[in-house]
């Protein structure tokens, strides 16, 4: 295109130009190719390429598949070196969720190994630890979900609260929340979450299992001053919506 028009130009010259082919290199570095452009370029042939990950904070939260684990620092390098300075440090879930506070094991690959963090999440700053705290910034929009589903006059029961994603941007529209969960160290951040956004005195906080909590709170003189519930446990929430729970309080109160 840029010669066609070179040359339609020349055509009304009335002096002759000429024209030469310069033959030259061009070296492209590291830093021009994309993240997954490098990738496959430096993994095995046929590997599939981890293109995604979840960004809490400065971290870059990989969940690579068992193939790619014997190249998983390269990856990493990869990740932090193609997302700076967004992204600071790289980890990788060791394992699967299986203790009662629903934290991870992670394997820091690349930058630095803070696992402290500040999350923006619409528009509210949550600090979070992830060596210590649950936190899934992919559940955004179902609790974002929930929160346009309340009333101002709704009094909120959040059963498992971890640092207080929900209770927190709750506590903002609705009359008052209750946040509660079994890991104390979720609910230190919990509070000082609260603390940040200004929000004292309009959520309560509670450090029990769920169930307590539950007796608790419908063990009360007026239990309908709750008006909504929110369990997210998704292997263990309906668990505790068991009818002995609601008989004890029923036979306490007969009593």
């Amino acid at each position: 295109m840029t010669w066609q028009v070179l040359l339609r130009e020349d055509t009304n010259q009335s002096r002759k130009i000429k024209y030469e082919l310069v033959q030259c290199k061009l070296t492209l570095f590291y830093d021009y190719w994309r993240m997954d452009e490098v990738l496959e370029e430096l993994l095995p042939k046929g590997m599939v390429v981890p293109s995604s990950y979840e960004l809490v904070g400065h971290i870059a939260h990989l969940n690579l598949r068992t193939e790619h684990l014997p190249h998983r620092r390269l990856i990493a390098q990869v990740v932090f070196d193609k997302n700076r300075p967004k992204v600071q440090t790289v980890v990788n879930k060791i394992d699967a969720i299986q203790n009662d506070y629903r934290t991870m094991q992670l394997e820091v690959l690349a930058g630095n190994h803070s696992l402290v963090t500040t999350v923006v999440e619409n528009g509210i700053r949550f600090q979070v630890d992830l060596a210590t705290v649950y936190w899934n910034s992919r559940l955004g929009t179902e609790r974002q979900r929930l929160i346009n589903s309340f009333k101002r006059g709704d009094n909120v029961c959040d059963v498992f609260s971890g640092v207080g994603p929900l209770a927190i941007a709750a506590a903002k529209k609705v009359n008052r929340v209750y946040a509660n969960d079994l890991n104390p160290f979720a609910v230190k951040y919990q509070l000082k979450n609260i603390a940040c956004n200004k929000l004292q005195g309009k959520v309560e906080v509670f450090n029990k299992d769920g169930r307590e909590l539950i007796k608790e709170i419908l063990g009360r003189e007026n239990p309908a001053f709750v008006t909504q519930v929110v369990m997210n446990l998704p292997n263990d929430a309906a668990e505790y919506l068991g009818l002995e729970i609601y008989r004890s309080i029923l036979i306490q109160k007969k009593l």
